[in-house]
C-alpha cells in the first residue's frame, strides 16, 4: 500500500480489533528456514477495547505458532487498560520468548516498564541475538532518545531484526545495519482513501516516508504495520488492523 491505495476487505470499524487481518511475509534466509516471527504493533489497548477482543487477539497470535513474538509499541493507553492487557499475555508462549519496544504512549503510563517486564523484554536501545538472528530495539523518538548506534556489531554472522515504533531511518554507526525493520506508530493513517491520510497534511511536524506495507528505508527492508487499535478517535477508514507473520525459507 504505502502512499497508494488498494482497498481492503473491511474498509469501515469501528470496534478495536475488528477484522484483523494476517499479513504474511517471506524471508529468505537459509540459515533461519522454517523459522517463523510473529508481529503487532499499536494494540492501543483502553476502556472501548473489550476483554473479549483482547483475549481472541492473543489467542489468533498464539494460535500462528511463532518462534517469537514482537511487540511495536504502544500496547496501552492508560495504566488500567494496560493492567488488563497483561492478563492475556500467558496466552502467548512462543519458544524463544515475547520482545518488545517502547512507543510513544507507553512512556505516558507510569511505572510501564515494570508492569510489562513480568511478561516480556522490553529493548530499549539494546538487542539480544537469539541463536542466529539478532534483535534489537530503539526507544521512541517523542518523550524518549533513540539510539541505534552499536545494535549490530559488524561481522556477526546472524540476520538482524530492529524493532523501532517510528518508520523511519536511523543511524547504526559504525555498526551494521538491519536485514529488515518492524514499525508501526502510523496505522496506516487510520483513514486513508484513495491513499490520502493524515500523515500526508502533514499530522505530524517530522513526516514518515511510508505509511503501510512493505518498503524500503534507506536500504533496509521494512514492514510498516496499520497496527491493531484505534487512537484519538475509534474509527478506521480503509486501514483495517493488521499482524504480520514473518517466514523464513531457503
Amino acid at each position: 500500500m504505502g502512499r497508494f491505495f488498494s482497498p481492503p476487505r473491511r474498509f469501515f470499524s469501528r470496534t478495536p480489533g475488528e477484522g484483523l487481518e494476517i499479513v504474511r511475509h517471506d524471508v529468505s534466509h537459509a540459515a533461519l528456514a522454517g523459522f517463523q516471527l510473529a508481529f503487532l504493533s499499536d494494540i492501543h489497548a483502553c476502556a472501548r477495547f473489550s476483554d473479549t477482543a483482547l483475549e481472541a487477539l492473543f489467542a489468533r497470535v498464539a494460535a500462528l505458532d511463532a518462534d517469537i513474538v514482537c511487540l511495536g509499541g504502544d500496547l496501552a493507553e492508560d495504566a488500567e487498560s494496560l493492567s488488563r492487557l497483561t492478563r492475556f499475555f500467558p496466552l502467548l508462549t512462543p519458544r524463544l520468548g515475547v520482545f518488545a519496544c517502547p512507543g510513544n504512549n507507553d512512556h505516558e503510563i507510569d511505572g510501564f516498564s515494570r508492569h510489562v517486564g513480568k511478561y516480556l523484554r522490553l529493548l530499549t536501545n539494546e538487542s539480544v541475538r537469539l541463536g542466529g538472528l539478532r534483535l534489537g530495539g530503539v526507544d521512541e523518538r517523542k518523550w524518549g532518545r533513540p539510539d541505534a548506534r552499536g545494535l549490530f556489531p559488524a561481522g556477526e554472522a546472524v540476520f538482524r531484526v530492529l524493532l523501532a515504533h517510528y518508520p523511519i531511518c536511523y543511524d547504526f554507526g559504525a555498526g551494521a545495519k538491519p536485514d529488515l525493520q518492524l514499525s508501526g506508530h502510523t496505522h496506516g493513517g487510520q483513514f486513508n482513501v484513495l491513499g490520502l491520510t493524515p500523515y500526508i497534511l502533514p499530522f505530524e511536524p517530522r513526516g514518515h516516508a511510508w505509511i503501510s506495507g512493505e518498503c524500503t528505508l534507506h536500504g533496509v527492508r521494512t514492514i510498516v504495520s496499520n497496527g491493531v487499535g484505534m487512537s484519538r478517535l475509534c474509527l478506521r477508514v480503509g486501514a483495517p488492523p493488521q499482524a504480520h507473520l514473518v517466514r523464513f525459507t531457503r
